[in-house]
């Protein structure tokens, strides 16, 4: 009797890369309703928290499950995109999901896609069926769910969520959501859902919050906007804050304006899932996500990790270290299908001098490109072919007074961080 053979950890990570990034285009959710109805619908036996926004996704996700693993619930996690590897973006209790856990689960979406009779899928509908199927073996007692681009007619809003969050909304991925603020929270608020109370990042734009209050009012839905004058600045540095809201206080180690409103957020998600204030409290402290203002040593240079590569991440970032004095010395690399001008024009008065690297990923804009741009903005720049001499070059300029960044695009900040561990 032969024995039976299953799909290899190698053999999966090289099915799920044998999809495009984006798949073909949808018009609908049906190809990924027949997969999950095929795969036995494992999503409506769990108890989701969904989360939609253009930035602070990552964050917010991070601190709710943090929160939820502080109460002594099991929790899980399923984001993207990824630094370390893939396994990164589904987590349960904070630990990547086991190689032999990633390839079974693969074999099985494998084989029901091969029934669905659809083509096209996208490498994030394969890896949320893998994230879904998972956390329904696992038996979470929560999971914590990222959309990937925009929320109408992405695939995880096959899911019945008992909360929904939208993080800040702003232009990016305009070529699949639109150039107006209007079309994108159209597609953001896509995820709310009828009688689900729908948690809102506090300051959106005037546009945002009239498509959010007019979906909320449709669907008999409680639209929760955390209250700013209840929250109190009790101390904000480069490295962490100190704030109270409602009278109870709260410490991040992700800094900024911008992680305290992620962070009400999360609070506000944690009420409805009755978290108690002390995992709450807990959970934030210990929450931290790689490249989002990270702060690690290289050659005894201080040097921040970031991933913003839009405007509005960038207009943060900018603003975060506007609290430091020290001069910085950046490298920064960009995509090209994101509005890198603009986010330059933001972020470049703040360094010292710039490095610009490109070949990190395809896509990317060339670093004569770029530089050739900043020089315009009048400031020192130099383009370099090799993204690990310019981290030597600009932590060499930093020595132990002044700080190195490396910023652009998440791509990057994966690439950075593959160089800084070895």
């Amino acid at each position: 009797m032969r024995k039976e053979t299953h799909m290899t950890y190698e053999q999966a990570f090289e099915y799920v890369g044998s999809f495009t990034k984006s798949g073909t285009p949808v018009k609908d959710l049906i190809r990924f309703v027949i997969l999950m109805r095929l795969l036995g619908n494992p999503q409506n036996e769990l108890k989701i928290v969904h989360v939609a926004g253009t930035n602070g996704k990552g964050s917010v996700c991070e601190y709710i499950s943090n929160a939820v693993k502080a109460d002594n619930k099991s929790v899980g996690k399923f984001t993207s995109p990824y630094i370390d590897c893939i396994e990164e973006r589904i987590q349960v209790n904070g630990k990547y999901i086991s190689r032999p856990a990633f390839a079974l689960l693969c074999e099985q979406v494998k084989n029901a896609v091969e029934q669905t009779g659809f083509d096209g899928f996208s490498q994030f509908e394969i890896l949320c069926a893998i994230a879904l199927l998972y956390f329904y073996k696992e038996q979470v007692d929560v999971a914590v769910i990222e959309t990937g681009i925009g929320g109408l007619l992405d695939c995880t809003n096959v899911v019945n969520p008992i909360v929904s969050v939208i993080t800040a909304v702003d232009f990016d991925h305009t070529d699949v959501l639109g150039d107006t603020l209007t079309e994108i929270a159209r597609h953001k608020a896509g995820i709310i859902k009828p009688s689900v109370p729908c948690i809102v990042y506090p300051g959106q734009a005037k546009e945002v919050m009239r498509v959010i209050d007019d979906k909320c009012r449709e669907y008999n839905c409680e639209e929760i906007i955390p209250d700013m004058t209840r929250v109190q600045m009790l101390h904000m540095d480069i490295t962490d804050v100190f704030f109270s809201y409602k009278g109870m206080n709260y410490h991040l180690i992700m800094s900024g304006e911008h992680q305290i409103k992620n962070a009400l957020c999360a609070i506000e998600a944690c009420r409805i899932l009755n978290i108690e204030y002390s995992s709450v409290f807990t959970g934030l402290e210990r929450s931290a996500l790689r490249a989002r203002m990270e702060e690690v040593s290289v050659n005894g240079a201080a040097c921040i990790i970031d991933g913003s590569h839009n405007p509005s991440a960038m207009r943060a970032a900018e603003k975060l270290l506007s609290c430091d004095k020290r001069k910085i010395h950046a490298v920064v690399g960009m995509m090209a299908n994101k509005d890198w001008q603009t986010a330059l024009k933001i972020i470049l008065p703040r360094f010292e001098d710039v490095i610009f690297v490109d070949g990190f990923m395809p896509g990317c804009v060339p670093a004569s490109q770029l530089t050739r741009f900043a020089i315009e903005q009048g400031v020192r720049a130099t383009a370099c072919g090799d993204l690990n001499s310019a981290i030597s070059q600009a932590t060499l300029k930093a020595g132990t007074k002044d700080i190195a960044m490396i910023t652009g695009s998440l791509y990057l900040a994966s690439a950075a961080e593959k160089i800084i561990s070895k």
